[in-house]
């Protein structure tokens, strides 16, 4: 089986790097790290985090489908939030415009 852990293991074995050094990139702890790679049911709300060290696309990372490579720029196109509160005050950051794109598409996948 294919996990998120072996494939963050996998990633960071290829790049060379250690679990302090993949952590510090991700600005997530050790210990998480370690435990993402020894346990497959082992899920984790800084998976964007982890993709961007590696400049890898999350849902890649995430399944092991689809494209490795990302396919934007990461910063611009992800928000990673812990609450929808949290995502609503990181997305007003962003400024109006953003807020207005987002109306926009969720108004209109409500009307498809």
């Amino acid at each position: 089986m294919n996990s998120l852990g072996i494939r963050i293991k996998e990633e960071r074995m290829r790049r060379g790097w250690t679990l302090e050094e993949l952590a510090r990139r991700a600005n997530v702890s050790k210990t998480l790290i370690s435990e993402l790679e020894n346990d497959p049911n082992r899920g984790t709300t800084k998976l964007l985090q982890l993709a961007r060290a590696f400049k890898m696309n999350p849902v890649y990372l995430e399944t092991g489908k689809g494209p490795r490579d990302n396919l934007v720029d990461p910063a611009g196109a992800y928000i990673s939030a812990e609450s929808i509160e949290d995502l609503a005050d990181k997305l007003v950051a962003r400024g109006d415009e953003e807020v207005i794109k987002l109306w926009r598409a969720i108004l209109a996948a409500k009307t498809k």
